[in-house]
């Protein structure tokens, strides 16, 4: 039974109640209120009736007046017991109902056994995930470097930086000497050539330079520059590792590989079939080398 069905029975009880509290009283005592007043009852059986008469009418009322009392005691000790009964359950409907709302709750809160159980593996599967992408990551750029830096699969020979297909046996380097003023120049030039490319790109465009010079019999990197269409600025002066660079491949005589480099080009923003056409050397990045 629903609660609405409940609240409307409890209040038809206690309607029939009230409602059996005054009939008893208009079918006890139609003339309680008669009684009530003795002096006048008693004047008015005086001149109808005789005194016991009179006597017996008023013990009649009296005894029909403590019914009624007893009658209406009754019907409201019952009126009470109701109402206390109804307000007992709707106090114990109310506690049930707090504590459906408020259980789910309290069970969302506890961790189930598998959730309890989940942190002592996962924190083992996490650390052995990032020590494997950790292990990626590190032969994945290893791998990306050395393809960015060059394609060459061969083994670079002692006292050279890379390793070539076509190394030639019989080439050496040669060591120049430079006066401070071609020196700056030649720095300055390498820097806007070759710039971002590293000790051993920067080497590799160094050695082009340096093996130009001899070949063409240059006396400075002034011609070199003009008359070999060397583009690059020479605005920014050599940093430190262009620095080193130029004193391994022009004062030590040093090579990056063991082959005549003459000209290169940047494939990645030109193409050049003259370049193509000339003998391929080796690849740093983008920039491929060739002898003439």
């Amino acid at each position: 039974m629903s609660k609405v069905m409940k609240k409307s029975s409890r209040f038809f009880t206690l309607s029939l109640c009230i409602a059996l509290l005054i009939t008893n009283t208009l079918v006890l005592a139609p003339e309680v209120g008669a009684a009530s007043d003795p002096m006048q009852t008693e004047t008015e059986t005086e001149n109808t009736y005789d005194s016991n008469i009179s006597t017996a009418d008023d013990q009649e009322l009296t005894l029909r007046a403590i019914a009624v009392d007893e009658a209406k005691k009754e019907a409201q000790a019952a009126v009470t017991e109701q109402l206390a009964i109804i307000a007992q359950e709707e106090e114990e409907a109310q506690q049930e109902q707090e504590e459906e709302t408020e259980t789910p709750a309290s069970e969302a809160e506890e961790p189930t056994e598998e959730e309890t159980a989940a942190p002592e593996t996962e924190p083992e599967e996490e650390n052995t995930s990032e020590d494997e992408s950790a292990e990626s990551s590190s032969t994945s750029e290893n791998e990306t470097e050395e393809d960015t830096d060059s394609d060459n699969s061969g083994v670079a020979a002692e006292g050279f930086l890379m390793g070539i297909d076509n190394p030639d046996p019989s080439y050496v380097g040669t060591a120049i000497s430079m006066s401070d003023s071609d020196r700056d120049l030649c720095e300055r030039m390498l820097m806007g050539e070759a710039g971002s490319m590293g000790f051993t790109g920067m080497a590799i465009v160094a050695q082009c330079i340096r093996d130009t010079y001899v070949a063409g019999g240059y006396t400075s990197i002034a011609a070199v520059i003009s008359e070999n269409g060397y583009y690059g600025s020479t605005d920014t002066p050599g940093d430190a590792t262009c620095k080193e660079v130029v004193n391994y491949i022009f004062d030590q005589g040093g090579s990056a590989v063991q082959h005549s480099v003459r000209v290169f080009y940047a494939s990645d923003i030109c193409s050049s079939e003259w370049h193509e056409s000339q003998e391929f050397v080796c690849a740093y990045g983008a920039v491929r080398f060739f002898d003439m």
